[in-house]
């Protein structure tokens, strides 16, 4: 009603009917927001979850972030654009995700394959990847635990199209610096974990020390928008070659079908999976084979004879001989070797063998390596 007496006071004033309408639809679509979105109206379902959690999203123009319904992930408390979590794996294949990730390794050594090469990385040392960048994990000994930070670089826009050229800060810093690095990733984990008032701007304020010392101290690259967009299309492609020999492995496989489904060349796609995967397309088939019959072995009773032709080999000299070059013995004798006792229960999967920990059970292990780390000395740990 008070629309419709404004419009027609405007019309006997003679003002521009548009412009008014104009003005009357901006301050609308301002009020709206405010009455929707509003933090401060305490019965509004979308700014907080019944847990008083946060997660953020990156679609309103009005304010960066805003808080909605937790989605946890890997059952740990999740804070917008930051995860941190204990894993203890056997091995992890090629896999791509956009966040920045941070590996402290605590307990045994782990055997990293990223761009093409291979490395091992004993306990105590630290590694970084940048988003988008192929890496696979391995234990070399024992299952190997570590503690993990991602870091989403949307929540972060400083950190954005920027990647480092090396996976090993500890190289480019002081002894005095790692050892505040791995000071603040363990007050940063306690207070993730424990969540103590405020503990969201604790966090975020630890995250971006840590996000600053990497980025200053460590050789980076900032990348433009059409570099940024063609990483992205090459990890794009590199994923669908990945899930298409997540598919197909058991059977007999060929580059040339992928490479018709991708409208490219034979030779392309050769070239593309060697630079990417760091081996050719064959040895890698072979190895997420290799890796499918080590988790049939660890979690059927099946013949060795059938391990092997389900994983996708048609030798069974050739499947044997990737058990003495992986693990120095014959597939029988692999699978009679002890088994390992756990605290945690294994979440065997096809592309992974990991256990992965409640917050309770974090906290435990946080504790233990607050006090190694405190024994041994920062410079040591």
């Amino acid at each position: 009603m008070c629309c419709f007496c404004i419009l027609a006071v405007v019309h006997i004033l003679g003002v521009p009917l548009l412009s008014v309408l104009s003005v009357l639809k901006f301050y609308e679509l301002i009020w709206c927001i405010l009455a929707v979105f509003s933090p401060f109206e305490p019965d509004n379902p979308i700014a907080f979850s019944p847990q008083g959690e946060y997660n953020f999203l990156y679609k309103f123009t009005i304010w960066e972030v805003w808080p909605v319904a937790t989605l946890e992930i890997v059952q740990h408390p999740h804070l917008g654009g930051v995860h941190l979590f204990f894993n203890t794996l056997d091995h992890r294949s090629l896999h791509i995700h956009l966040d920045w990730e941070l590996v402290w390794v605590l307990d045994q050594p782990l055997l990293v394959s990223c761009g093409g090469q291979e490395h091992r990385v004993e306990p105590g040392e630290l590694v970084l990847f940048s988003p988008g960048q192929p890496h696979e994990f391995h234990k070399v000994e024992g299952s190997c635990t570590f503690l993990c930070l991602q870091l989403d670089p949307a929540a972060f826009p400083a950190a954005q199209r920027v990647y480092t050229e090396t996976i090993f800060p500890a190289a480019h810093l002081s002894g005095e610096e790692t050892a505040r690095l791995k000071t603040s990733l363990i007050a940063l984990f306690r207070r993730y974990l424990q969540r103590p008032p405020f503990y969201q701007l604790d966090c975020l304020g630890r995250v971006n020390q840590i996000l600053y010392l990497l980025l200053t101290r460590l050789p980076v690259r900032q990348v433009t928008e059409q570099e940024a967009a063609e990483r992205e299309r090459r990890s794009a492609r590199l994923m669908r070659l990945v899930a298409f020999v997540q598919e197909n492995f058991a059977h007999k496989i060929r580059l040339s079908d992928f490479a018709r489904q991708e409208r490219r060349s034979l030779s392309y796609l050769s070239h593309f999976a060697r630079e990417m995967l760091g081996h050719s397309f064959q040895e890698y088939v072979a190895t997420v084979r290799f890796h499918h019959a080590c988790h049939l072995m660890a979690t059927t009773n099946k013949g060795m004879l059938a391990v092997c032709m389900e994983s996708g080999f048609s030798d069974y000299r050739y499947f044997s001989r990737m058990f003495q070059t992986h693990f120095g013995m014959t597939p029988e004798a692999y699978r009679r070797r002890p088994k390992h006792s756990q605290t945690t229960q294994p979440q065997p999967t096809l592309d992974s063998a990991e256990r992965f920990y409640s917050p309770e059970g974090s906290l435990q292990l946080l504790d233990r390596l607050e006090q190694q780390y405190t024994e041994k000395g920062p410079r040591e740990a």
